[in-house]
């Protein structure tokens, strides 16, 4: 079962380059994300960094870890009143898909419950 929302905002992405993830990839942890427990940011071999949630890496030494499953890191443009479907919510985050087939994730305080479905 899935919720159904509409968002209560615009919401814009801003990184047209998301981060993707990959089990087994190394990376090195930064800062705990203070507005959203349970978030760290990582950063790749390229340069290219990301907030994820925990248990998407494991610490290994110093700043160094590695990732545990596939993650990525693309957030969804919606407009205010836009349907969209909650696949999932990992701590505050929703992995969405909106009417076009579009997916990526939106944050739990911009989205309004209206129902639920089957799929």
């Amino acid at each position: 079962m899935f919720n159904k929302f509409r968002a209560n905002a615009d919401y814009t992405v801003i990184d047209r380059a998301p981060l993707s993830l990959l089990p087994g990839q190394s990376v090195r942890l930064g800062r705990r994300d203070a507005d959203w427990p349970g978030w760290i940011w990582v950063t790749t071999d390229d340069g290219r960094g990301s907030y994820v949630p925990d248990e998407v890496v494991q610490a290994t030494s110093g700043d160094q870890a590695t990732v545990l499953q596939a993650f990525q890191a693309h957030d969804l443009s919606v407009r205010k009143q836009e349907p969209v479907t909650s696949i999932r919510e990992v701590k505050g985050w929703h992995w969405c898909r909106n009417e076009a087939g579009g997916e990526g994730w939106l944050p739990a305080y911009l989205l309004v419950e209206t129902g639920t479905s089957p799929q």
